[in-house]
């Protein structure tokens, strides 16, 4: 999707879709579920595929995946940078972010962050 199918539709719709998008992903935490997808969030809203990849992209940076993973690591950070998380190991913190597998959460971090999990939590974790 590009800017002019953005643009072809009202700002009121437009309006109604980041409302969606905002309610699942921030508000409910949708991101947390393993194997969400773009095609789920626009079923359970009555809204089509076209109208949530248009709308992410323009206004949330990027498509579904990329938000998905960015907010997934910035969850991973919190929690890699909190005492009640020390025990916690860099991959169940991985699982309960949302990220299917080991693998999944190294590959995002090293794209977004340019380190390892592991790497962050030592950098970050606060000494309360």
């Amino acid at each position: 999707m590009d800017k002019r199918y953005t643009e072809r539709i009202s700002h009121a719709k437009i309006d109604r879709l980041c409302q969606i998008i905002n309610a699942e992903l921030f508000h409910k935490e949708a991101y947390l579920q393993q194997g969400l997808t773009a095609r789920m969030i626009a079923e359970r809203n009555g809204i089509s595929m076209q109208d949530i990849s248009a709308v992410t992209k323009e206004y949330f940076g990027g498509n579904f995946a990329s938000l998905l993973q960015r907010l997934r690591v910035n969850r991973a950070c919190r929690m890699l940078s909190s005492k009640e998380y020390e025990r916690i190991t860099c991959e169940n913190i991985g699982l309960r972010c949302g990220f299917s597998s080991r693998q999944s959460l190294y590959n995002a971090f090293a794209k977004l962050r340019g380190v390892t999990p592991e790497e962050y939590r030592k950098q970050n974790l606060k000494q309360e």
